[in-house]
Parts: structure tokens; C-alpha cells; sequence
């Protein structure tokens, strides 16, 4: 009985501690009407599917674009109302028609509407391989991160913004969908 109460403190405070905003600094890039951008990225062929997740700045809002792979129409980042803290990160899952059997997929983002641009930080892509989803690639976007954009062969047309953000997440279990 003694070690019980100490067990609950610790809860508590891991419970305070998960509910706290992250602060995270990034750079980044955005583009506008008849804009775009675009990335190559590896996969293992035998993949079941892709997932990508885009870290965007939020205070943005209803930012959308349409996704193709491999020149093929494959989805679309659905405009969000945006969030408090400023980050968030919105994932897109890829058919699986356009992704098994490939190791590479080039992404293109193309500018449908928004209160102001489509902004982008950094793509985490992620696949499914016997149903456990794993890390892909990573490609990290803006003007700190010129390697990793020539690494992804990354291009944008209509660029409105490069430059640094510093925002919180929301706490955990928030989320933008």
C-alpha cells in the first residue's frame, strides 16, 4: 500500500505533462494560386500503403490542394479551419494501387484554394509492410533544408513564402481531423 499513492502521483504528472502544446521552430515553403510543388520519395515495393503526413501552419486556414502520384490523380489535403496553436500535422493516405510494387513516388501538390497559400514544413511518409505501418522517408522543406530538398528532387512554382515559424502543437489527443 505504501508505493500506491506514489504510482498515482506519477500518472497525474504524466497525464499534466502529455496535455502540454510542443513548441517546435521550422522552416518552410508556400505557394498560391497556379502554384505547386513536388517530390520524389522512397518506399519499400512491398508496400500495402502509403500514408503522408504534412506538417502545415495552421494559421492558414482552409489551405487545399489536390495530390497526384506518378502523374496520376491520388487525393487531396482537405482545407481545415486551422487551430490554435499553429502547427499541425494532416495526413493523406495514397490507393495502394499507385504505391505497391513501386520504390519510389514523385508527389506533386497542386494549389486548388485557400484564404492565402499552401504551406508546407515537412512530409513524413509513412507504409504499411504485413500491416505494421513503419517510416518511409522524411523530407524536410524551406531554406535550412536545401539538402534534403535536392535528396527529394523538391521544385515549387508560385513560391509566397520561405522563411522560419515557431509554433505550438496542440496538446496530445488534439487533433486536426
Amino acid at each position: 500500500m505504501v508505493g500506491l499513492p506514489a504510482v498515482a502521483v506519477v500518472v497525474a504528472v504524466g497525464a499534466w505533462h502529455a496535455l502540454q502544446p510542443r513548441t517546435v521552430t521550422d522552416d518552410g515553403r508556400a505557394f498560391g494560386r497556379g502554384g505547386s510543388s513536388r517530390f520524389t520519395v522512397k518506399v519499400d515495393p512491398a508496400n500495402t500503403g502509403v500514408r503522408l503526413i504534412r506538417r502545415l501552419d495552421a494559421n492558414v486556414p482552409l489551405q487545399r490542394a489536390s495530390i497526384s502520384v506518378n502523374g496520376v490523380p491520388a487525393g487531396e489535403w482537405k482545407p481545415l479551419l486551422g487551430g490554435t496553436y499553429g502547427w499541425l500535422d494532416q495526413s493523406v493516405d495514397i490507393p495502394p494501387a499507385l504505391t505497391t510494387g513501386r520504390s519510389s513516388l514523385t508527389v506533386v501538390n497542386t494549389f486548388v484554394s485557400s484564404v492565402w497559400d499552401f504551406n508546407e514544413f515537412r512530409y513524413v511518409v509513412k507504409q504499411k509492410i504485413n500491416g505494421v505501418w513503419s517510416t518511409a522517408d522524411v523530407v524536410d522543406i524551406g531554406p535550412d533544408h536545401t539538402g534534403s530538398e535536392a535528396e527529394h528532387d523538391y521544385r515549387i512554382t508560385g513560391q509566397t513564402f520561405r522563411g522560419h515559424r515557431t509554433f505550438d502543437y496542440p496538446p496530445s489527443g488534439e487533433s486536426a481531423e
